[in-house]
C-alpha cells in the first residue's frame, strides 16, 4: 500500500484518473469496509485508480466540538488495518484549522479535482466534511453534476441492530456488549502499547503480568477481565487480561495488563499488541490478596476452557 502524506507530495506523485473516498476511517470497521469495497468496485468498473483520502490527526482532536475523543485506532493501527482492505493508495492530509475552514466546494475543486484528478467519488450515506460540515450528500450531488465526476452513496448498514459507524461502536465497547461491538468491527479489539514495569503484585500471587502504557486518546473498552492474546517478539501468547483499577489494593490508577499462560523467558520487545478475545467479568474488590488470587485462578480456568473450545 502506497501512503502519500501531504498535498505537496500528492502533486509530486501526479495521481491521475482517480476514484476517491474521503473520511477519518477510525477503526476501519465493517461500515468502512463496505465503502472501500464500493470504491474498489467502481475503480475496476470505470478503469480508475482507487484512492482513499484520510486525515491525521482525527478532526475531533483538533476541533474538540464534542469534548475529548477516544479513538478506536491510533494512526499506525489504522494504517495497518487499511493495508488489509486491498486499497493500494492512501492520501493522508494534515488536519488543521486551515483545512477545516475550507468550504466543501473549494475542497472538492482545489484538492479532489485539481490535485487528485478525481473522476468518481464514493461517500458514506451521512458523511459530511468542510467548513461547518456543509459538504453533505445533497451538496455533493449538485457539485458532481457541474464538475464532471460520478457520485456514489454507500447506504447505512447494521449488524445486530448496531449501525456500522465509529461513534456507536465506541459506545458499545465502552459501556455495552463486547460481542456486539466486535461483530460491527469485524475483528477483535486490540491495543498497541509500550511495555512498562508494573508494581509486581501479580508476581507475588503467582500471576506475573505484562503491563502496557496505552497511547493517549486510544479508547479503552469496558473495564474488567478478558480472555486475550499478546503479540511481541514475533510470537503470540494466550492469557488473561485485566483493564481497570486495582480495587483490592485501593489503587485508582488505571491498569492494562495481561498474564500469559505457559510463558517463561525474557521479553525483548518494547511494545506489545493486546487482542481482547472476549469479556469475562467486571472488576471486583476482594477482601484480601488471597481472595483475589483465588478468583484469578477461577478466571484462568474459565479462560483456558474458552480458548481450548475455540482452537
Amino acid at each position: 500500500m502506497k501512503v502519500i502524506s501531504g498535498l505537496s507530495n500528492v502533486e509530486s506523485v501526479g495521481l491521475r484518473n482517480v476514484a476517491a473516498t474521503l473520511g477519518t476511517f477510525d477503526g476501519v470497521h465493517l461500515g468502512h469496509r463496505k465503502i472501500i469495497e464500493t470504491l474498489l468496485r467502481i475503480g475496476a468498473e470505470q478503469d480508475l485508480n482507487p484512492v482513499l483520502v484520510t486525515f491525521n490527526p482525527h478532526p475531533q482532536l483538533v476541533l474538540g466540538r464534542k469534548g475529548p475523543t477516544e479513538l478506536l485506532t491510533t494512526f499506525d493501527e489504522k494504517m495497518k488495518l487499511l493495508e488489509d482492505t486491498g486499497v493500494e493508495t492512501v492520501v493522508v492530509l494534515e488536519f488543521n484549522r486551515q483545512l477545516a475552514s475550507y468550504p466543501p466546494e473549494d475542497f472538492v475543486r482545489e484538492i479532489l479535482l485539481k490535485k487528485l484528478d478525481m473522476k468518481a467519488l464514493v461517500f458514506g450515506y451521512d458523511h459530511a466534511f468542510g467548513k461547518d460540515r456543509a459538504g453533505n450528500r445533497e451538496l455533493l450531488e449538485e457539485i458532481s453534476k457541474n464538475n464532471g465526476f460520478t457520485f456514489t452513496v454507500v447506504p447505512e448498514y447494521k449488524i445486530d441492530g448496531l449501525t456500522l459507524k465509529s461513534t456507536p461502536i465506541r459506545k458499545e465497547l465502552k459501556l455495552g456488549d463486547y460481542k456486539r461491538a466486535v461483530a460491527a468491527l469485524g475483528y477483535n479489539y486490540f491495543i498497541t502499547g509500550k511495555i512498562v514495569k508494573g508494581h509486581g503484585v501479580g508476581k507475588t500471587m503467582g500471576y506475573p503480568t505484562v503491563n502496557l502504557a496505552v497511547p493517549s486518546g486510544k479508547l479503552l473498552p469496558r473495564e474488567g477481565v478478558y480472555a486475550a492474546t499478546a503479540r511481541f517478539d514475533g510470537r503470540k501468547y494466550a492469557g488473561m487480561a485485566y483493564i481497570g483499577q486495582r480495587l483490592t489494593f485501593d489503587d485508582e490508577t488505571l491498569s492494562v495488563e495481561i498474564n500469559l499462560f505457559d510463558f517463561s523467558g525474557r521479553i525483548e520487545a518494547d511494545t506489545a499488541v493486546l487482542e481482547l478475545l472476549g469479556f469475562i467479568r467486571p472488576p471486583a474488590k476482594f477482601s484480601s490478596p488471597d481472595e483475589l488470587a483465588k478468583n484469578i485462578r477461577e478466571d484462568e480456568k474459565v479462560i483456558r476452557g474458552r480458548i481450548n473450545q475455540e482452537e
